[in-house]
C-alpha cells in the first residue's frame, strides 16, 4: 500500500507542472490571437519571446522584437467592394455607385527605454472605379496617423504628445472610426493614470483636419484648431455588478461657435443567465445662435447566450436614444444631442444612414458561429425622430433641413455579416443590408429619394 501511494503521489506531484505548461500555452495562444489592438499603437507582441510559444507564425512576425526586443515594425492592408445603391453620400440620395477601397498602414513602435516610447504610423487610402465624388472618408494618399512621445513620470503614470488616434469605451463617442477608409485622429496631449483599482486618462487634442486627395495634392493634415476636444475617462472600475467606466467631454467648436459638455457613464456585466450593457450621458453648454443647450443619450442592451444541442448563438434586444431639439437652428450646434467623434457605423445601421442625433434605434441582433473560423451576424433596426424635424447623418449635419416632419417613422433595415476568420491575421468580410423607407419619407417636402436602399460589400484584410 505505501509503495503504491509513493507512485500515485509521484504522478500527482508530476502533473502539477504539465497543468502549468497547459495553462502557459493556453495564455500565449490568446495573447497570439489578440496581438493587434483597436488603435495599433497597443499591439502586444511579447508572447513571441516567451520560451514557451510553440507557434504558429505569420508574415511580419521576424520583424517584431527587433533592436534587442525594443523595436517593433508592422502594418496592415484591406481592400474592400462596395455596391451602393440609392444611398452614395450622406442618407438617402436617389445615387447608386460601386467602387473599391484600398486602405495601406505601416507602425513603427521602438521603446527606447523603460522611461520613454517614440510610436508612428503611416496611413495611405484610396478608393477607385466611382462615378461619383468619393465620400471625406475614403480617400487620403499618404498621412501621418499616428506620430507621438510616450514618457513615463512614474509606475502607473505616462503623458503622451503629439498625433494620436483616440479610442475609449464601447467608440459609441470617441473612436478612431475603423470603418472609414481613413481613420480619425487627433493632435494634442494625453495623461494617463493607472492603478489596481482602474484607469483614469486626461487629454486635450485638436481634430485633424483632412484634406481632400485630389489634385494629385501632398500636402498632409493639420490640426484644426478652431475645434477643441479635451476631456476625462475612467475606466477598467469593477463594481459588484459589473465594469464601470464614467466621463467627461469637452467639446468647443470656435468657427460655428458652439461648445458642448457632456457628462456620461458605462456598465457592461452579466449574470448567470444574462448579458447587459447600459450607457448614459447628459450634455449641456450653449448652441450656435447663444442659447441653452440641454440634450442626451441612453443605450441599454440584454443578451443571452442559447444553447441548441451543442450549437451556442448569442441574442440581444436593444433600445438606442438620443435626443432631438426644438430650436430653430437645424444644424450641428442645435439644442439636438452631439455624437462628437464616434463609431456610429456599429451601431445604427450598417448603412450609416443616421448619427446618433434626434433618433430611437429599437434593434435585435442575432449572432452565431458557423464553425471555429466562421461568424454569422442579423441585425435588425426600427428608426423614428425623437422631435418631428429632420433626421441627421453621420457627419451630424441635417438630412433635409428647413422641411418639419410628416411622419416621425424613418424605416427598418436588416444587415447581414458573415466573418470568415481563414488564421488570426487575415480575414474575409461579406456584407448586404436592406433599408426600407419609412413614412417619413412619403410625406416630408424636400427628401431626395423615397425610395428603399441596399448595399452590399465584400472586404479582405491581412495584418503583418
Amino acid at each position: 500500500m505505501g509503495a503504491l501511494l509513493a507512485i500515485i503521489g509521484t504522478c500527482l506531484g508530476a502533473s502539477t507542472p504539465l497543468h502549468a505548461q497547459d495553462s502557459t500555452s493556453s495564455r500565449l495562444a490568446k495573447q497570439m490571437q489578440q496581438a493587434y489592438g483597436g488603435v495599433f499603437y497597443a499591439n502586444d507582441f511579447r508572447y513571441l519571446d516567451h520560451p514557451q510559444y510553440a507557434g504558429p507564425y505569420f508574415l511580419g512576425d521576424s520583424l517584431k522584437g527587433l533592436g534587442g526586443g525594443r523595436l517593433d515594425v508592422g502594418g496592415e492592408f484591406r481592400s474592400r467592394y462596395h455596391h451602393e445603391n440609392n444611398h452614395r453620400g450622406l442618407g438617402l440620395t436617389g445615387v447608386d455607385d460601386q467602387f473599391w477601397l484600398s486602405r495601406l498602414r505601416l507602425f513603427s513602435n521602438y521603446r527606447v527605454n523603460e522611461w520613454l516610447r517614440v510610436y508612428g504610423e503611416y496611413l495611405y487610402a484610396d478608393s477607385g472605379g466611382e462615378s461619383a465624388t468619393p465620400r471625406p472618408i475614403e480617400e487620403n494618399r499618404g498621412e501621418a496617423q499616428n506620430l507621438f512621445v510616450d514618457v513615463k513620470l512614474l509606475d502607473g503614470v505616462t503623458v503622451r504628445g503629439g498625433r494620436q488616434e483616440l479610442l475609449f469605451g464601447a467608440q459609441r463617442l470617441i473612436s478612431p472610426l475603423d470603418w472609414a477608409n481613413t481613420r480619425r485622429t487627433f493632435d494634442g496631449y494625453r495623461l494617463m493614470l493607472s492603478g489596481s483599482d482602474g484607469q483614469l486618462d486626461l487629454f486635450y487634442t485638436n481634430p485633424v483636419a483632412r484634406i481632400a486627395a485630389t489634385g494629385g495634392t501632398n500636402q498632409w493634415d493639420s490640426a484644426d484648431t478652431d475645434q477643441h476636444f479635451f476631456g476625462a475617462y475612467a475606466s477598467k472600475m469593477e463594481v459588484a455588478v459589473g465594469t464601470l467606466e464614467a466621463y467627461y467631454l469637452g467639446y468647443v467648436h470656435d468657427r460655428l461657435d458652439f461648445s458642448y459638455h457632456t457628462l456620461g457613464s458605462r456598465l457592461v456585466g452579466k449574470n448567470d443567465y444574462f448579458m447587459y450593457e447600459a450607457e448614459s450621458g447628459v450634455q449641456f453648454g450653449k448652441n450656435s445662435d447663444g442659447s441653452d443647450h440641454s440634450a442626451g443619450f441612453a443605450t441599454f442592451g440584454l443578451g443571452r447566450q442559447l444553447c441548441v444541442q451543442g450549437w451556442q448563438p448569442t441574442i440581444w434586444a436593444w433600445y438606442d436614444w438620443a435626443s432631438g431639439g426644438d430650436s430653430n437652428l437645424v444644424a450641428r450646434g442645435d439644442d439636438s444631442f452631439d455624437h462628437l467623434f464616434p463609431l456610429a457605423h456599429k451601431y445604427n445601421g450598417f448603412m450609416d444612414l443616421f448619427g446618433r442625433r434626434n433618433l430611437n434605434d429599437v434593434n435585435f441582433q442575432f449572432i452565431a458561429p458557423l464553425g471555429s473560423r466562421v461568424s454569422m451576424l442579423v441585425w435588425y433596426h426600427y428608426f423614428f425622430l425623437d422631435q418631428p424635424t429632420t433626421p441627421y447623418g453621420v457627419t451630424m449635419q441635417p438630412y433635409n433641413a428647413g422641411n418639419a416632419a410628416g411622419s416621425r417613422d424613418l424605416g427598418h433595415e436588416i444587415d447581414l455579416l458573415t466573418t470568415v476568420n481563414i488564421n488570426p491575421r487575415n480575414s474575409l468580410l461579406l456584407g448586404y443590408s436592406w433599408f426600407g423607407s419609412g413614412r417619413y419619407y412619403n410625406s416630408t417636402p424636400g427628401v431626395l429619394s423615397s425610395g428603399d436602399a441596399d448595399f452590399v460589400y465584400m472586404q479582405y484584410q491581412t495584418r503583418f
